[in-house]
Parts: C-alpha cells; structure tokens; sequence
C-alpha cells in the first residue's frame, strides 16, 4: 500500500511539475472520445511525458505491476549482456517504438526512443508475403544506399531469415530492412514487414548501428523482470558460454563433453545433430590443441515462447588456433533450455 501511494504522489508531481500542453490535448481528446486525435497527439509528447502518460492509464486500470515496470524497478530483459561501446535494438512492433539500449554500470539502459512503422498484419512472419514483421533476434548485414526513394536515404539489411528461422521455424520470406521513407509521414502498421522510420529518425539511428554487431530484437511485448531475475539468468548464460569455450579447447582430449552443450535438435546450414558430430569427431582427431579467445560478447533474448521453450543468441568475436587450423570471424550461437540445462540450438559464423 505504501508503495502505491509513494507511486501515485510521484505521479502527481511529475504531472503538476511537466510541461504539460500537448499532454493536456491528449487528455483532453481522451476526455471527449477523439481516440483518434489524442493517438496523433501523443506522437509529439517528450518520452518522459509518454511514460508518465502509460503509468497514469495502468494505474487507473489497478495494473500496478505494469506501471512498477515503467517507473524502472524492473530491468528490459531483452539485452542481457553488452560490451562496451556497443549498442542493441528492441522493436517493439505493436506499439512500433524502437530502443536503443546501451549497458550502464552492469545493467541495460534505453538511451534513445524513436517512432517507428511496422507490418500491416499482426502476429509474427511465417512465409512471403504476409505483410507481418518477423519476431526473432536479427543483425544489420550492412547498410545500403542508392535505393529507389521509397527506402529514403538507405537501409540496414537484416539476416532474415536467420539459422532458426530456416533450419527449424521453416519461416519464409526475405527482405526485412530497416529503412526510410519517401513521403514525410506513413500511417501506422503500414509496411510489408519492414521497419520504417522517418529520414531523420533513420540518420539519427545510424550511428547507434555496428553492421555485422549490433542485435535487433523485434517483439510484440517488452520483457521486463526484477533485477534479481535477471541478473541470475544473464550470469547463468556467461557462465555457460565460457564453460563450452573451455570444452572445445578440451575437446582434443575429451570431445563427449563438449558434445554434451549441443541440443540432439542442433542444426548448422550445413548438418544436423548426428552428421555434424561425425563431422567434428573427424576433424578433432587431427587436433593437438586448440586455443579460442572470445571477445565483444552479447546475449540477447527472443520475446517468443516458441515450442522448444525461450531462444537466446549468443554472439562474440572468436580467434581460433589450433596446430593445424586458424579462423577469425563473428560466431552465433542460438541456445534454449532442455531439461533445465542450456543447449545450443543453432550455430553459425561470418
């Protein structure tokens, strides 16, 4: 209860304390059933007003959970772990924002908010042609310009369809971007299942973007749990992606344990579980030693309860050695839970 009533007095204040014109019409409009009017409205409002907008509508509702999670006592789950310097997406394609979400001391943090147009169907992309954005974590390829003026001043190319999205989810499609427009202004849920953002929104976005790096995570509900929760599960993951580090480095000596981070459901673009381990028996047997050096790691989360349970990328900058063999190259790894274990699901390079 007190907690309730310290909410609603910073409410209060905020609301007394804001520059409140434009939040006033949206109140107004709201008043008076211009639906319609007061969603244009609040297009123009600061992000703090925004905020203090929802948490204001979830408390009248009883949603106090709801509004604990915009006032920050809880943590956007979607970013797990970041290096420094680098940044991550989260599009959130029903209320068509996109955050921009950089790591503050440990934790993840939005730096920046911008209004974005997404797919004219709801419900996550299945095959070509549905005019639906896709859910999934993906990563800019590259940037590219000299497009028709429909894309604006360019595009991110995303990796649509990813490894998961191909080998398991058997989704189709291609073509997912992040790009401009070529009017000033497009209706909401208006694309065929790209991400658009106005040309100056778009410039501004760029230069949070690292082609080949950052992850785009796409959702149609924010995660955001207690900061207990998630710092349990984020050092869970670490912990886990140096442990199968040090078993492939193993792996020349002791190559079952290294087999036991894959899922039996494993898939590359090239094998399954039972050819790839066949595949790596072979190759490990000419191995005398291996030395991996893992940099610039990220993990991320899907916001989709899919079928084999919550996914997560792992992604890193890798230098491998061994005596007979050297790569150097970004690697993803997909992991879920089996059996309260995490497994790797998927894996590929660039």
């Amino acid at each position: 209860m007190k907690k309730v009533v310290f909410l609603l007095f910073a409410l209060v204040f905020l609301f007394v304390s804001a520059r409140a014109s434009t939040l006033d019409k949206v109140i107004e409009a709201l008043r008076k059933g211009e639906v319609e009017k007061a969603y244009y409205l609040q297009k123009n409002l600061p992000y703090e007003d925004k905020k203090l907008l929802e948490m204001l509508l979830l408390l009248h509702q009883d949603r106090l959970t709801d509004a604990e999670l915009l006032s920050g006592n809880f943590i956007p789950c979607n970013v797990l772990y970041l290096p420094e310097g680098l940044n991550a997406l989260i599009v959130n394609k029903v209320k068509e924002k996109l955050y921009v979400v950089k790591e503050k001391a440990g934790l993840p943090v939005i730096v920046a908010e911008f209004e974005c147009v997404t797919g004219k169907k709801p419900g996550d992309k299945l095959k070509e042609g549905d005019q639906r954005t896709p859910e999934g974590i993906y990563i800019p390829l590259y940037w590219r310009n000299r497009l028709p003026r429909i894309y604006g001043p360019g595009a991110f190319v995303l990796n649509y369809p990813n490894l998961i999205d191909r080998k398991i989810l058997h989704r189709g499609g291609h073509g997912i971007w992040i790009h401009g427009m070529d009017t000033p202004s497009r209706p909401p849920h208006s694309t065929n299942g790209c991400i658009v953002l106005e040309n100056r929104d778009l410039m501004r976005l760029k230069k949070f973007i690292t082609p080949r790096e950052t992850p785009v995570v796409i959702v149609d509900t924010l995660c955001r749990e207690p900061i207990k929760r998630f710092v349990s599960e984020r050092n869970s993951l670490v912990d886990f992606v140096y442990k199968w580090k040090a078993a492939w480095e193993n792996s020349p000596r002791d190559i079952e344990k290294y087999f036991s981070f894959y899922s039996e459901h494993f898939v590359t673009d090239r094998y399954d579980f039972a050819s790839w381990k066949k595949y790596k028996e072979k190759v490990t047997s000419a191995k005398k030693w291996i030395k991996i050096k893992i940099s610039n790691l990220t993990i991320t989360r899907d916001g989709r309860l899919l079928s084999f349970g919550r996914l997560y990328l792992i992604s890193f900058d890798m230098k491998y050695r061994s005596n007979n063999y050297k790569w150097q190259g970004h690697k993803l790894l997909y992991v879920t839970k089996e059996g309260g274990k995490w497994k790797i699901l998927g894996e590929e390079s660039f």
